[in-house]
């Protein structure tokens, strides 16, 4: 009878740990379920969300106002993002219940192009369809590469005007507020600039300076995540994978490769890491042609953003380029550090790769950015002034001298 009871309770303390491992094995699986539910890390004390509704992909590369003292253009930091705050709003709801465009002749744009107005110029041509896209509007056919957008008030109503990549120029009618718009430019009382007018070389509606200008280098050391020596939980989990059940393997190049399953995440000390696997799923709906396309880039985003947030990498991701061949894109962004573009001299800064509605596919230059010494720039409408033939257009840029470092530049930026 002894023997009966203990192989009873024997039975029965089995049963209880082969039910404690297999709920264990239930929670830790959780994670990995397609990159979706997203696991808490072990340095943070709230989870990581992925954002429900996208921010604009691209930023615009010059930023400017037309009031009533003249034309001032945000050149530092701080005031370039206090004024994209405030000009946002205005220009999303501007693109969407903007009407269709029609073509505009040059006399005619440049006529328009007076106060109230917000001036906006983007570092490389955006899709139409992909800015319409970000304001909520259902224009979303027009495939028109943009370079350029203008707010400008007229008659007491606010009119989007449209620059192309050959130059060709746009308008539209909008229900955007006339009184916003020139409330917001009412309150510039200085101006720092002005636009070039029927020069030779840059186009009319370039903004020049007249000012010398002072602009920091940029020195740029591995991201915080790479100097911990490992990815924390919350990052394995944005790309679908679980820290109980990943592999971690050093190279003799002392990076660290996480696998598992069919995914892999390399990091080299220098902070670049490659990311291939089965795939993220973006959770797409069910739109087609350009407007799965906005949605890729809004979603593809939001989740690189959450990338450099989580890694503690500096700047801010701008599209760039994007690329679709059937159910495959390629995605390129740049970075930008308070209004100024950061050039690398090989590659850009993130580069994803989507198949079939899932990031199969990253390789990202994650760095921490430190700014040094000052250097004291030419105004640009001197440089314009110096310039005798090509089409292009003048842009303080960061570019990168030696490894790591970032000096200020005037630059002449022609087509490709």
């Amino acid at each position: 009878m002894a023997d009966k009871l203990k192989n009873l309770l024997l039975a029965v303390l089995l049963l209880i740990m082969a039910s404690l491992l297999a709920l264990t094995f239930f929670v830790s699986i959780q994670g990995s379920q397609g990159g979706n539910r997203l696991l808490q890390s072990r340095e943070e004390s709230e989870s990581l969300v992925i954002p429900v509704t996208s921010s604009p992909a691209a930023q615009p590369e010059e930023l400017a106002l037309l009031g009533a003292q003249g034309l001032f253009l945000a050149r530092d930091g701080e005031t370039y993002d206090q004024l994209y705050r405030q000009v946002e709003p205005l220009w999303q709801e501007a693109l969407g219940s903007a009407t269709a465009l029609e073509p505009l002749a040059t006399d005619a744009y440049l006529t328009l192009l007076q106060a109230p107005g917000v001036l906006l110029q983007y570092h490389t041509a955006q899709p139409m369809y992909l800015l319409r896209a970000w304001s909520g509007s259902e224009h979303t056919a027009e495939e028109l590469e943009v370079t350029g957008l203008a707010l400008v008030g007229t008659q007491n109503e606010v009119l989007l005007l449209v620059t192309d990549r050959q130059g060709g120029r746009w308008q539209a009618q909008t229900a955007a507020s006339y009184n916003e718009l020139d409330s917001l430019c009412a309150a510039v009382d200085v101006s720092n600039g002005q636009l070039a007018g029927e020069h030779a070389v840059v186009p009319a509606d370039q903004v020049l300076t007249w000012q010398a200008h002072s602009c920091a280098a940029v020195q740029t050391s591995a991201a915080e995540m790479t100097q911990r020596g490992e990815l924390s939980q919350t990052l394995l989990s944005l790309f679908g994978m679980n820290a109980y059940l990943t592999k971690v393997y050093p190279t003799a190049d002392d990076s660290l490769v996480y696998v598992e399953g069919h995914s892999t995440v390399s990091l080299t000390p220098q902070g670049d890491l490659t990311y291939s696997g089965e795939g993220m799923d973006l959770e797409l709906t069910a739109a087609a042609g350009t407007a799965r396309q906005a949605e890729i880039c809004g979603k593809v985003y939001d989740r690189m953003s959450l990338l450099w947030e989580q890694a503690g990498a500096g700047g801010t991701l701008s599209l760039e380029t994007m690329q679709f061949e059937g159910d495959r894109g390629v995605l390129r962004f740049g970075l930008h550090l308070e209004g100024t573009c950061l050039e690398r001299g090989e590659g850009h800064w993130a580069t994803v790769t989507v198949e079939n509605g899932r990031i199969t596919g990253i390789n990202a230059a994650l760095r921490q950015l430190e700014t040094g010494d000052s250097l004291r720039l030419l105004p640009t409408r001197q440089a314009a002034a110096t310039l005798k033939e090509g089409r292009g257009v003048v842009r303080v840029r960061l570019l990168e001298q030696e490894a790591g470092l970032f000096v200020p530049q005037v630059c002449f930026v022609t087509e490709e």
